[in-house]
């Protein structure tokens, strides 16, 4: 089945067991304000659920307040993405939180926009996806675009990784057409080599979320209001 059939397959069955407007009716909207709230993050790879684990637990420390629980769903890569991300819902994540009374709120994708938006700006219809989610009942849907990767977010705070790395000066520049040939080209020069990652979890956890917030805050901004995110 081709991946256009299965999201027209997926939607027709969603509009016969969730209606439309089924969001809008009052008893439902109370009853899921009587739940437990939810928000999932659709991650691309594994890079980019050990950095955004970490910006969670950076949130939680300097929080004042009790933030939105939230889930991170890794789709190993960006191949039938569309596909793979409304299955996961549907069969998965949305069953599971009915029978634990919680109200998924909100689904936020992050993605890497070198490969959506550069390379391949066909491979997802983010229209799609919205009203897909829409029509499980889902009241909200963000989109994070990671310019242009995850490294280059990680190289916001260069100091950082320049102490993890054991090396006495931060290099005034760097070799590289992207952020990942960048921070290749740092780990080299402490004779040590870059691997994408669960390897990068030690590396990561040494990073000043403030310095990576505060540089990127307006795509990170949607996000922290969900969350519930006060500084």
């Amino acid at each position: 089945m081709t991946q256009r059939k299965f999201i027209h397959t997926l939607n027709l069955r969603l509009q016969e067991t969730e209606p439309n407007n089924v969001e809008y009716k009052p008893s439902m909207v109370k009853k899921k304000a009587n739940m437990a709230q939810r928000v999932i993050i659709f991650v691309e790879g594994d890079t980019d659920e050990v950095f955004f684990k970490e910006l969670l637990e950076y949130y939680k420390s300097i929080n004042p307040a009790e933030l939105v629980p939230c889930d991170i769903c890794n789709l190993k890569g960006v191949t039938r993405y569309t596909s793979k991300l409304l299955a996961k819902l549907k069969n998965d994540i949305l069953p599971d939180a009915r029978k634990k009374n919680i109200n998924i709120h909100t689904v936020c994708c992050s993605y890497d926009t070198d490969v959506f938006e550069v390379r391949n700006p066909l491979i997802v219809d983010w229209g799609t996806i919205r009203k897909s989610v829409k029509k499980m009942g889902i009241e909200n849907f963000i989109q994070i675009g990671v310019c242009s990767s995850i490294e280059d977010w990680i190289l916001d705070d260069m100091e950082s990784i320049c102490s993890y790395l054991k090396l006495k000066q931060i290099p005034k520049s760097l070799k590289g057409a992207d952020g990942n040939a960048k921070l290749c080209d740092l780990y080299a020069k402490a004779r040590r080599t870059y691997s994408k990652g669960y390897a990068t979890h030690e590396m990561i956890k040494a990073l000043d979320f403030t310095k990576i917030r505060l540089q990127r805050l307006s795509h990170l901004k949607a996000l922290e209001d969900v969350l519930g995110v006060k500084l």
